[in-house]
């Protein structure tokens, strides 16, 4: 009798990964802003802080008037808007990855307590995520932001107590559904503890819809990051970020309009590729969920 070969579920996945448009295009152009984050010191071609009064408010290259050394042209204080822009990617980098695996960390901690164990801890894990949903997520921030005064570190902090509650709602309602799986109910029978069977048993059946949430969250840390520098709460100047940047060109807006909409399509672009990716993320790792 012949062997019969199984699909091979990794395999699977990558053909499906590779055939999904949205997740190839969301990948390369987190990949890009990433590398051009890393290497910024080394791609950018001026100091994002040099100022020169004598060169402020030069046009983008290709526009009359533009210099070819100030690619995307300078800004009102004459520093180079192009090194301003890759430098500006370090700052909402930075934000959103560590709201995320710090939020993530919170979240689905209680997300795993509450939907393994029920009961009382449960009831307790609902009353916090409640309490966290009752407050606008943003206005708390401005609120804390305007009282502690505004910095990375402060601003990773705040956002990431203020966005954990969907990692906990999506991994507790994940793990509630896998708690009287048969896998684990043999896991539990076979002596297994709670903490093997939650790492071993749980946890790998959880991480897809975390990975999606993660994503997502990421997403939201860019955007709060922004908005709460355009409004002189988050990064202060003059660190570029791309908020700042939108904040300070808004004087320019009808003489030089390509001050507000460089960053403002740096942010669009990099938070639609990540919702891309999050999105393919979904799709690939539950292709049974698709329509």
């Amino acid at each position: 009798m012949s062997d019969i070969a199984l699909p091979d579920p990794r395999r699977a996945t990558l053909r499906r990964a590779l055939r999904h448009g949205g997740l190839i295009a969301g990948l390369a152009v987190v990949a890009a802003v990433v590398l051009l984050a890393v290497f910024a010191p080394l791609i950018a071609p001026h100091d994002p802080a040099a100022q020169n009064l004598t060169l402020r408010l030069i046009p983008p290259a290709w526009q009359e008037g533009g210099n070819p050394a100030y690619l995307l042209g300078t800004d009102h204080l004459g520093r180079d808007y192009l090194s301003r822009l890759i430098f500006g990617a370090r700052v909402s980098l930075a934000v959103g990855l560590s709201v995320m695996v710090l939020s993530g960390l919170i979240g689905a901690t209680l997300g795993f307590l509450g939907g393994y164990f029920g009961g009382r801890i449960d009831d307790l894990v609902m009353y916090v995520i409640t309490v966290r949903l009752s407050m606008p997520g943003l206005l708390v921030a401005l609120a804390v932001m305007s009282l502690l005064g505004g910095s990375l570190v402060t601003m990773i902090t705040v956002l990431s107590l203020l966005f954990w509650d969907r990692y906990a709602v999506v991994t507790r309602t994940a793990v509630r559904q896998l708690r009287q799986a048969d896998f684990v109910t043999a896991a539990r029978v076979a002596g297994a503890s709670h903490r093997w069977i939650l790492w071993h048993e749980v946890r790998p059946n959880v991480m897809p819809q975390i990975l999606v949430v993660a994503t997502l969250e990421m997403a939201m840390a860019i955007l709060s990051e922004a908005s709460l520098s355009f409004l002189g709460l988050g990064i202060q100047p003059p660190t570029p970020s791309w908020g700042i940047m939108i904040a300070e060109a808004r004087n320019f807006l009808f003489a030089k309009p390509y001050l507000v909409w460089m960053p403002g399509l740096a942010i669009f672009a990099l938070v639609l590729a990540i919702n891309l990716l999050g999105d393919g993320l979904r799709d690939v790792s539950q292709p049974e969920g698709r329509r």
